[in-house]
């Protein structure tokens, strides 16, 4: 059961609901395989897109500007790809364990995460970012990213609704 809206009454209707906490904590790691993948295979323009946005929020020649630009190489890059792997990797495991035995702290936690990002992505493009600016990610790909930010929001709603909601007709059972 998927649906937010939708009422619980059974305690597989609980189980059913407190699981899509873990379809979110899926999806979200197979959105971060995907992003890391795209910055693996575009290392290389990635890291020129960055450089130029320093240059543009600093000012070339700067010593902030020369300080960061020092910083910028391909081991940084994949320093990048490997958190967000790593990321990816305990999004799968935290949905495993949703999966397995439901709880209200996964899902409240990730959605949380999940509801931050979304809202900074959002401030970022309604203030008009000039880092976001020179970074030139393409519309397609922030709306994608919006919504399976919102997909995943709502997956982590159903979830925490769902485990709170099994453990109380546990609790009343027992």
């Amino acid at each position: 059961m998927i649906n937010p809206t939708a009422s619980i009454q059974t305690q597989g209707d609980a189980l059913a609901a407190g699981r899509g906490g873990a379809l979110g904590a899926f999806l979200m790691a197979a959105a971060s395989v995907i992003g890391s993948l795209e910055i693996f295979l575009t290392a290389d323009a990635y890291l020129a897109k960055m450089r130029a946005a320093t240059i543009a929020q600093y000012g070339e020649g700067t010593e902030v500007a020369k300080a960061a630009l020092s910083m910028m190489t391909p081991t940084m890059i994949y320093m990048t790809v490997t958190m967000t792997l790593l990321f990816a990797l305990l999004y799968a495991v935290l949905g495993a364990v949703q999966w397995r035995k439901p709880n209200v702290i996964i899902p409240l936690l990730l959605g949380l995460l999940s509801a931050y990002g979304l809202a900074t992505m959002l401030l970022a493009q309604l203030n008009g970012s000039a880092l976001a600016a020179q970074m030139h990610v393409p519309i397609w790909r922030q709306a994608l990213s919006a919504l399976v930010a919102i997909v995943a929001v709502v997956l982590f709603y159903n979830g925490f609704r769902g485990a709170n909601r099994l453990s109380k007709l546990r609790r009343e059972a027992a």
